[in-house]
């Protein structure tokens, strides 16, 4: 019980920082000074979620480790790239109908389960995508979905899918593809064979590979 109230305290403190908070704060030069340091001298204690972190920490109950809180500190300062306002309306648009009091909670858990700060970054550059129009709330969390499940030396090979025949793709790569949603399979009487969902290939190849 214990856990899942921690949980919803950070899930909640991450939704009050993407809508509230000034991320140009914390910058290239915070991050690099390391995790250890920012918790135990209270440096972004402006932020809530880094806030609410740091009491965690000092208490010794864990957010798993430093990994997750540095992940963290990637995504908010890819994401301060969208304006106050822009981030506002963006946790507005995430939280209605099906998603309210869930957009929180499933960050948190892509964060936590995310494998590379490299990811936390792009996660953060797709999360701008949305809050500027570029893609839909379905295709930022199907995007999400390929971002957390998808190893990076894969999510990086999506960037020449335009010249690559899915059907000669190396087989466990193409199941890869397939099982998050980048390919499908089509049979039918005009076409046979692997076929790549070519919009969600052109906003991660044209928006989060450089």
């Amino acid at each position: 019980m214990k856990k899942e109230e921690n949980n919803k305290e950070l899930s909640n403190s991450l939704v009050e920082t993407i809508s509230n908070s000034d991320l140009t704060i914390i910058g290239k030069d915070i991050i690099e000074i390391g995790v250890d340091k920012i918790l135990s001298e209270g440096l972004l204690k402006e932020i809530p979620v880094i806030n609410i972190a740091t009491g965690f920490w000092k208490t010794g109950i864990a957010i798993r480790d430093f990994r997750f809180v540095s992940k963290l500190l990637y995504f908010l300062n890819e994401s301060s790239n969208l304006s106050l306002k822009q981030r506002a309306k963006l946790i507005e648009k995430l939280e209605d109908n099906n998603y309210q009091a869930e957009a929180g909670e499933k960050l948190i858990s892509i964060i936590d389960n995310l494998e590379t700060k490299s990811k936390a970054k792009i996660l953060g550059k797709t999360i701008c995508l949305f809050g500027n129009e570029v893609i839909t709330k379905e295709e930022f969390w199907r995007i999400t979905f390929v971002i957390e499940k998808l190893p990076l030396v894969d999510f990086y090979a999506i960037k020449n899918w335009k010249d690559t025949d899915l059907n000669k793709v190396e087989h466990v790569r193409k199941h890869l593809y397939m099982s998050v949603g980048i390919g499908w399979f089509v049979l039918n009487t005009s076409s046979t064979g692997f076929l790549w969902s070519e919009r969600l290939c052109e906003i991660i190849s044209e928006n989060l590979i450089k």
